[in-house]
């Protein structure tokens, strides 16, 4: 059985972005389904977080997700199994009630699990809570099967480039299994028996330079294969007018990144009129955003820290989504952004 492995779609991310989910259906119809269709792969298995937010779904993020990946599967007689992660689940403490479950029951090849099961040839275990945490477990240390897929936050693995958790399931629990695949950290890692195979995309500047895409898993062979997409979403362009030229400056071209996030670092200006036709050309080209780092060039070049200066905003953002809390979410992130935009005039 040769099965394709994705996971953490996050349907709806950036606060249901038009760009974003026109990012995400570039890779489904240039990059997944052709290849899928190509290698004539029927099987496909979805490791959770199906959707971006849990409480709730935008219609058009509905819409465009029925129409670039849910229709797709079925029209291509393609079956997905396809696990609850905790972004699907309405609940912190139980998978009971979840999107995946109950936007999805009009595809019949869609089978969705948020209830620990043994298949045929493997585990497969949706998001680990409080409410499923001892028969979860149970299964782990008794099943006979030795290969797994889920969606854990497993302790000292890499969740993204350089923040590793602290706390989850203890990795010794997986040490009798041959090879465990999960989805939850976005960063693609594995330590030879667990592997976080990453999501398929960017979504934020964490992401920036960091390989996405999927897999395909022959369970005959244990061959598991890295299919990455070439999209990215997020762009740097390292602004050094020292050596250039009028013709070459107005040469430049960045059709390419229409509707992307782009930091432009700025290393050495020396013609602003230069700076003006790269920004001119840049928001002509249709980019979707612009970040212009001007103060880095005491840093020696410090990648880590350039990372660093990220939208403010969209973290933000990401964190008051978050918040269990009665406390009108909307009104709150308008005034953080009230507060942020402020403190940007403060010397």
């Amino acid at each position: 059985m040769i099965t394709a492995i994705i996971t953490d779609t996050h349907f709806g991310a950036r606060n249901d972005s038009i760009a974003f989910s026109n990012y995400f259906a570039k890779f489904y119809n240039d990059i997944f389904f052709p290849y899928l269709k190509k290698h004539d792969i029927k099987h496909v298995i979805h490791m959770g977080d199906v959707f971006d937010r849990r409480k709730f779904i935008n219609y058009k993020t509905l819409y465009d997700a029925r129409n670039y990946f849910f229709n797709p599967l079925r029209d291509n007689d393609i079956q997905c199994w396809m696990l609850a992660g905790n972004h699907d689940t309405f609940y912190k403490t139980t998978n009971e009630v979840n999107s995946v479950a109950l936007l999805l029951q009009e595809y019949d090849n869609i089978q969705v699990f948020d209830t620990a099961v043994e298949m045929e040839n493997c585990v497969l275990m949706p998001w680990v809570c409080s409410g499923n945490y001892e028969e979860s477990i149970d299964l782990i240390k008794n099943t006979k099967k030795d290969i797994m897929f889920g969606h854990f936050e497993i302790d000292g693995f890499e969740m993204i480039r350089g923040q590793f958790c602290s706390g989850g399931l203890d990795r010794k629990l997986f040490e009798k299994f041959d090879m465990v695949f999960s989805g939850h950290f976005h960063h693609k890692s594995d330590n030879g028996t667990v592997y976080y195979t990453g999501n398929p995309y960017q979504t934020n500047w964490l992401d920036y330079k960091d390989p996405r895409g999927f897999h395909i898993f022959n369970f005959d062979n244990r061959e598991l294969t890295f299919i990455q997409n070439p999209y990215e979403m997020f762009h740097k362009f390292f602004y050094n007018d020292v050596d250039w030229t009028l013709e070459e400056v107005n040469e430049m071209d960045f059709d390419e990144w229409q509707q992307a996030y782009v930091k432009i670092v700025v290393e050495n200006k020396t013609n602003p009129f230069f700076f003006d036709i790269i920004l001119d050309k840049m928001y002509k080209s249709g980019v979707g955003n612009i970040n212009v780092v001007e103060s880095f060039a005491e840093l020696d070049d410090d990648e880590d820290i350039v990372d660093e200066a990220q939208d403010t905003i969209s973290i933000l953002s990401t964190y008051i989504e978050g918040l269990e809390t009665n406390v009108d979410k909307k009104r709150l992130d308008l005034l953080m952004r009230s507060l942020y935009n402020e403190s940007l005039t403060l010397e």
